[in-house]
């Protein structure tokens, strides 16, 4: 961690060069070509973008904070600051840096810069794209996906949970499915540690909530009673063996 002129920046230690301003600056990645892509996350779009710093595979996404609800027509995308450790940034970096050194399937966390303006601070974290990967909401707007599928997202899930770790905003955007069948849970945005408890059984209602509502919003939403079964049994017993695939997922 540094301390800037203009806040504070966060970085993992094993890069060679400290991320620049404007590596956090989506004009400036596009000006100078390292911009892949586009991407919807959440409640705003995500960058990936080639590495500008040699000796970095892959590519690495971009993503500004963005406040939800009525606070944001107020504030907009400012969050009051109360402190480097209670900021946003800082608590997703490190939750995540530290469910990655558990082995837990979530993006690299590689750098978040925080700018201050007076009594508040805006933010972006960026992190290593997962590799030919799509989030769940994108592969049920298109095609059913199969119950062995179904089935690694509940285990995936129970990871997490055995682990203690809360999503705060578990859904289909934030599940990510890659051509190798392995799933991983995005955006640990006020994601926490906590001891066993009913807020297991909330986050798993929570995300049947948002695969149930749209349902109703989408004109093709690929989703049955059937699909969150599988999802269940997964979760509920992880070392049981999976369903059979003949569609291969």
């Amino acid at each position: 961690m540094q301390q800037t002129d203009e806040g504070y920046l966060i970085h993992d230690a094993a890069l060679d060069v400290v991320p620049a301003r404007w590596m956090f600056d989506p004009a400036a990645l596009v000006e100078q070509g390292w911009v892949a892509a586009r991407g919807a996350a959440g409640r705003g779009q995500v960058l990936f973008f080639d590495p500008p710093i040699p000796g970095n595979d892959g590519q690495w996404v971009l993503r500004h904070y963005l406040r939800g609800g009525s606070v944001a027509r107020v504030l907009g995308d400012r969050y009051l600051w109360t402190g480097l450790r209670r900021s946003r940034p800082w608590r997703e970096f490190l939750l995540t840096a530290e469910m990655r050194d558990l082995g837990l399937p979530v993006p690299r966390p590689v750098a978040a810069r925080i700018v201050r303006a007076g009594p508040y601070y805006r933010a972006d974290l960026v992190t290593q794209r997962i590799p030919d990967a799509r989030p769940l909401d994108s592969r049920l707007r298109t095609e059913a996906v199969s119950a062995l599928t179904w089935h690694r997202v509940g285990v995936c899930i129970r990871q997490f949970h055995d682990a203690g770790y809360c999503h705060a905003d578990l859904n289909s955007r934030n599940i990510l499915l890659d051509v190798c069948g392995r799933v991983w849970l995005l955006d640990w945005d006020r994601g926490r540690q906590r001891a066993a408890g009913a807020w297991r059984e909330g986050n798993l209602a929570r995300l049947r909530r948002d695969l149930e509502k749209r349902l109703h919003l989408l004109d093709r939403w690929h989703f049955s009673e059937r699909d969150f079964a599988a999802l269940l049994s997964g979760y509920r017993n992880p070392n049981a063996a999976p369903p059979a695939d003949p569609t291969g997922g």
